[in-house]
């Protein structure tokens, strides 16, 4: 198990899909009907980037393995292929919402892709599995920076508090202004945040941050606390 101290500061999504028949003697081939094999699983990959460091290090990956095997069963001739896996994908993740539902269309996308390549009349059965790569990565500024504050016993601003704190757009900010918890450059295309006392600061950095400290990371303006 990961250490529960390693703060996810970002979190990217990766979906592979890879469809392979299986030649079996126990089918007819007149049957019109294809029996799909669905294996779920998600890989879980811990990226660190040291302090001034600017190339990230693996620290290491945890396969979550409690998705079920499930089986969907397709008719051959059904001319409206792609629509029909969609739909009973959608009730495969009725459990696994949270997780795969906002990759279903590339899911669905590469397998039909890949079905019509290799289904025939003698091939009625097929094996998907589906692998969800996610990628969690931390700064190493915020990881040891909030593990001092634990350290020191420090609350967390109210989530009243955080969820009302002012966007700024665009053409308001100064470009040239790093955010003081990753150290990287604020920049035009990410959401940016602005504490009371005016200091700017990446949407979601400012925010992890909030989550344990209710002190501004640059002057120490106190918000409030529950």
């Amino acid at each position: 198990m990961w250490p529960t101290g390693f703060v996810s500061h970002d979190c990217f999504k990766h979906t592979l899909v890879s469809v392979k028949p299986i030649f079996t003697s126990s089918y007819s081939s007149s049957l019109p009907y294809l029996t799909i094999h669905c294996n779920f699983s998600i890989i879980h990959q811990f990226w660190y980037i040291p302090p001034n460091n600017l190339e990230y290090i693996n620290m290491g990956e945890e396969l979550d393995s409690s998705t079920e095997s499930t089986q969907i069963i397709l008719h051959l001739s059904d001319t409206k292929l792609y629509e029909r896996l969609d739909c009973a994908i959608s009730e495969v993740f009725i459990n696994f919402k949270g997780e795969f539902e906002d990759q279903q269309h590339i899911i669905v996308e590469q397998t039909t892709r890949k079905l019509k390549k290799i289904m025939t009349k003698q091939m009625l059965e097929v094996c998907m599995d589906v692998t969800l790569m996610i990628d969690h990565q931390c700064h190493g500024r915020i990881l040891s920076e909030l593990e001092e504050l634990h350290e020191n016993g420090m609350v967390p601003a109210s989530k009243s508090s955080i969820e009302l704190l002012e966007t700024i757009e665009t053409d308001e900010r100064n470009n040239n202004d790093d955010c003081l918890v990753c150290l990287d450059e604020i920049g035009e295309e990410t959401q940016v945040l602005c504490l009371p006392c005016s200091h700017m600061f990446h949407g979601d950095c400012i925010t992890k941050w909030l989550e344990n400290s209710h002190y501004c990371p640059l002057c120490r303006f106190e918000m409030p606390t529950e």
